[in-house]
């Protein structure tokens, strides 16, 4: 896999930059709360001849092969969106599938935007420092029980399942439309669909078998979850200039209220934290990139980023309110679809709570303390 090198990045960061001024439109996303996918950023055809959808995935399979360095450059920058989605599905599932060894044409169906994917990966609220799958069974073929909390799934056509099958991950694939599918969904704060999935006896393709499906879920999880951080880390920038902007305009007592000492101290500690996560993330990023094949190391990094940029992101979220007062949650207000969005994104793949919880699940055991390898 490629390094991204600085003028790549610099490239790829206007551009998403760019696409997230013209379509960061608070009332289009409003509108979409009740549409059947909810609130996008863009859709798949779309972010797939911008050339995102293949950032990460191998060259050998018709991808780009970056890294997950650029992928998070997507993701920051479609914060200017309200939201980053489908990108981070999209991800998720396109990685579990290159990592398994998945055919090259269903991975270049996905960079191309005509194979929508989803991963429908978990079955219990926190699955997912132990991701093994325990309902859904694998036997002659098909696959039988349900999954839970899918994203991506209203825009899928086929979905990736994850399966034991005496004990063994299973990872198969499955139309949406074979008979014995019923897919249902449920909101989150932010509007976005999640599939929950019950499967009867449904015929499915095996993709990946035993540690190579378990290695390759893993990973994935891991990867996306640092696109989570870092697309909070877009979040949190955004509602800095909101409340910053707000304490120089909003005017009591015939002067800004940004003048107010106290004020001002709060918005300089928004302001550290702010710094602070900034700088998890580039670090975070430049060491994942340049971690060797070691998923203990990379899920102790990836935890560690990701719990950072949830503290911060709802640090932030609750002084901004706080600054802005009862109108920041208001429905008109631009920083209340940042907040919902935060609410729905700190609690998808691991919490900071669930984070940590897998940050010493790996590092006791393995003696990662002594070793130094965090």
């Amino acid at each position: 896999m490629s390094r991204l090198d600085p003028e790549t990045a610099a490239m790829l960061r206007d551009a998403v930059a760019r696409h997230a001024e013209r379509h960061g439109d608070g009332p289009a996303i409003r509108a979409a709360r009740d549409s059947t996918t909810g609130p996008q950023a863009a859709d798949a055809t779309t972010m797939a001849e911008q050339g995102w959808l293949a950032l990460a995935l191998p060259e050998a399979a018709g991808g780009m092969g970056l890294g997950l360095s650029a992928a998070a450059l997507v993701a920051e920058g479609l914060a200017g969106c309200f939201t980053a989605d489908p990108f981070p599905a999209l991800f998720l599932a396109g990685r579990c599938l290159a990592l398994a060894g998945g055919d090259t044409a269903l991975c270049e169906g996905l960079a191309g935007g005509t194979l929508p994917l989803a991963l429908a990966w978990q079955e219990g609220a926190e699955d997912f420092a132990h991701p093994q799958p325990r309902d859904m069974r694998w036997a002659g073929g098909r696959l039988t029980g349900t999954k839970g909390w899918i994203a991506g799934a209203p825009g899928a056509r086929q979905m990736l399942v994850t399966a034991q099958d005496d004990g063994q991950t299973v990872l198969a694939m499955i139309a949406v439309d074979a008979p014995g599918v019923t897919l249902t969904f449920d909101r989150r704060a932010d509007g976005a669909p999640l599939g929950r999935l019950r499967l009867d006896g449904t015929e499915a393709v095996p993709l990946a078998a035993g540690p190579q499906a378990a290695a390759a879920l893993r990973r994935a999880l891991d990867e996306t979850s640092v696109l989570i951080g870092a697309e909070l880390m877009g979040h949190i920038d955004r509602m800095m200039d909101l409340t910053l902007e707000h304490l120089k305009t909003r005017r009591q007592f015939g002067q800004p209220i940004g003048a107010f000492q106290a004020l001002q101290h709060r918005a300089a500690d928004m302001f550290v934290r702010q710094r602070l996560a900034r700088a998890v993330l580039t670090a975070g990023l430049e060491r994942l990139d340049a971690l060797p094949d070691d998923p203990v190391a990379f899920g102790m990094q990836a935890a560690r980023l990701r719990a950072r940029l949830n503290d911060t992101a709802l640090w932030v979220m609750r002084e901004s309110i706080q600054l802005f007062g009862a109108m920041g949650i208001t429905e008109e207000n631009d920083l209340s679809l940042h907040v919902k969005r935060c609410l729905a994104l700190t609690g998808w793949l691991g919490n900071s709570t669930a984070q940590r919880r897998y940050f010493m699940d790996l590092a006791a055991p393995a003696g990662q303390w002594a070793e130094g390898r965090i």
